[in-house]
C-alpha cells in the first residue's frame, strides 16, 4: 500500500507545499497521504466553524481550517507531532486568519465537558494490525496506523463519544478502511444515534478508503 511506503519510519524529515501551506514532516509522525488529502477535499471549513481535529500529525488539516478562517483546537497524543504542529504553525501563521490552539492528549480527553464544535475531524489509525506487524522503534509510528485486530480499536470510542462534543447542527468527518468490518462500523453509529454517509472514496489494489460524514439523527 502506497501510504505505508511513504510513511516509513526510516524516512527522513522533509517538507512539501499544499494549499500554499509549507508543511514539514518528521519520521516519528504520520505523513499526509491519500487519506489526508481525501479529508481535505471534503471538510470545507469556513469562518463560521468551530473546529476540533483529533490526531493532527503534521497539523496540515488544522492549519488548512485556520487558513480558511475557522477557529481550531487540534490535538495529538504523539509528543513529536505536537512539536511538529508548532513548527508548522510558526512557518505558516501569517496565512492563518482563524485561531489555532494545540493540545496534547488522546481523543476527547483534551476537552472540557462544555466545549462543543460544529466540525470535528479525525483520521484514525484504521489498519487491522497484529503485534507481529508492528514496526517497533519508539512505537509512535505504530500508534499512528494501527487500528488493532479489526481496525476499529480507536474509531469505536471516537464514535461513542462524538455526540457529547458535536453540536446538533454540526458534522464530523472520519476515514474508514474496507479492511475493517463494515457491519460493526455501521452498528456503532446506529447505537449512538448518528448517521454516517460516504462522501468520497479511493480504491487501491487490496483496499478502499472512504471518507464518512457523520451527523446527529
Amino acid at each position: 500500500m502506497l501510504y505505508f511506503i511513504t510513511n516509513s519510519v526510516e524516512q527522513k524529515s522533509s517538507s512539501f507545499k499544499c494549499y500554499n501551506l509549507e508543511i514539514q514532516t518528521h519520521p516519528e509522525v504520520y505523513n499526509p497521504s491519500e487519506d489526508t488529502f481525501l479529508l481535505l477535499e471534503e471538510i470545507d471549513p469556513s469562518t463560521e466553524d468551530s473546529v476540533f481535529e483529533i490526531g493532527s500529525g503534521t497539523g496540515i488539516i488544522a492549519l488548512y481550517c485556520a487558513q480558511k478562517g475557522a477557529n481550531v483546537i487540534c490535538s495529538d497524543i504523539n509528543p513529536f507531532a505536537i512539536d511538529l504542529i508548532k513548527k508548522n504553525w510558526e512557518q505558516n501563521k501569517n496565512q492563518l486568519t482563524g485561531l489555532l490552539e494545540i493540545r496534547k492528549g488522546s481523543l476527547f480527553d483534551v476537552l472540557t465537558k462544555d466545549e462543543t464544535f460544529n466540525l470535528i475531524i479525525f483520521n484514525p489509525p484504521y489498519l487491522p494490525t497484529s503485534k507481529e506487524e508492528y514496526v517497533g522503534g519508539s512505537g509512535w509510528f505504530d500508534k499512528s496506523v494501527s487500528g488493532g485486530k479489526n481496525g476499529l480499536k480507536i474509531t469505536k470510542p471516537f464514535i461513542q463519544q462524538l455526540s457529547k462534543y458535536l453540536r446538533d447542527d454540526g458534522r464530523a468527518f472520519t476515514v474508514f478502511s474496507s479492511k475493517s468490518p463494515r457491519i460493526e462500523f455501521n452498528q456503532i453509529h446506529k447505537k449512538n444515534n448518528l448517521k454516517s454517509t460516504i462522501v468520497s472514496s479511493q480504491s487501491f489494489t487490496d483496499e478502499t478508503l472512504e471518507v464518512h460524514k457523520i451527523i446527529k439523527k
